[in-house]
């Protein structure tokens, strides 16, 4: 039997997951990478459920969410949001003070643990002319560190205006001081998380 999508033959354990796992409308052979990439999920994920379904039969693929966390990556502080279970609003959830990112890739990754994150979106901070400078190569970089330690799928969106946003907010709700600097990183991340949500709906 031949894989739909990219015509290879698939094992026994990607035809094992089409018929014991309920695959939300995939109901075509498709080879794990083309079903990963069917449903929106990490390669990584459908692994797993092959795991379990040996450990123990299970049938819970109907579980799988999507839950996107979104990360306002900065030279000191790094703004987290995560979505709401139904992925239609971003939500701030902290700030990160770590200027080393292989410790700060930790850090996230316990932010993925424990809200269940499937998908990180990372600002990309591109020129306005849309090149690629020093700033944005500093970005891919630390999305490659994040897929490693955080074991997800790490897209990364045009941050664009984003901070610039984020203060213009904060200056027309008179948020300053002390707490205009605890929140504007935070705030960031959801712009960039919610920016990427609207355009999946698009």
């Amino acid at each position: 039997m031949n894989c739909i999508g990219c015509g290879a033959e698939l094992s026994k354990d990607e035809i094992a997951l089409h018929k014991k796992l309920i695959n939300r409308g995939a109901s075509e052979h498709l080879c794990i990478n083309c079903l990963a990439r069917r449903l929106d999920v990490t390669v990584a994920l459908l692994e797993e459920k092959i795991k379990q379904f040996r450990a123990e039969g299970c049938t819970l693929f109907e579980e799988v969410k999507m839950r996107y966390l979104g990360v306002d990556y900065g030279d000191v502080r790094t703004g987290i949001a995560v979505s709401d279970e139904t992925n239609t609003l971003a939500c701030g959830v902290g700030t990160v003070k770590e200027e080393w990112p292989p410790k700060l890739a930790n850090k996230i990754k316990e932010y993925v643990a424990e809200y269940a994150i499937t998908d990180i979106i990372l600002g990309d901070p591109v020129n306005m002319n849309g090149t690629k400078g020093p700033r944005s190569e500093k970005a891919h970089a630390f999305a490659d560190i994040l897929k490693e330690t955080c074991d997800c799928n790490v897209i990364l969106y045009d941050e664009r205006l984003t901070t610039v946003s984020a203060h213009m907010y904060l200056s027309e709700n008179n948020v300053r001081g002390k707490k205009r600097k605890d929140t504007v990183d935070k705030l960031a991340a959801q712009i960039i998380l919610q920016a990427y949500l609207d355009s999946r709906k698009k």
